[in-house]
């Protein structure tokens, strides 16, 4: 049996942080959990489309509703322009 380098650490790790080490854990993830490597090509592009238009509306919604909110201040601010686009 020989010492390793990797052997030395694990001694002065707890042993919480031993059990995250340990190789077998890693691959052997909660059946739940999304794992890119094991799932068709399909379904990695229909989650990454998902994630995009999710990602895409939340940016608009954000961003209309923050220009709605500056045109209205800018209205009660006596702005006529403003006043015009938001009608």
């Amino acid at each position: 049996m020989t010492w390793h380098t990797n052997d030395g650490m694990m001694l002065r790790m707890s042993p919480f942080s031993r059990s995250l080490m340990n190789r077998k854990d890693i691959n052997y993830r909660s059946p739940g959990f999304y794992d890119p490597e094991h799932r068709s090509p399909k379904t990695n592009g229909i989650i990454v489309a998902i994630f995009c238009v999710l990602l895409g509306g939340a940016f608009w919604i954000s961003l209309t509703d923050t220009l709605d909110k500056q045109q209205r201040q800018h209205c009660e601010q006596g702005w006529q322009a403003a006043c015009e686009a938001l009608k």
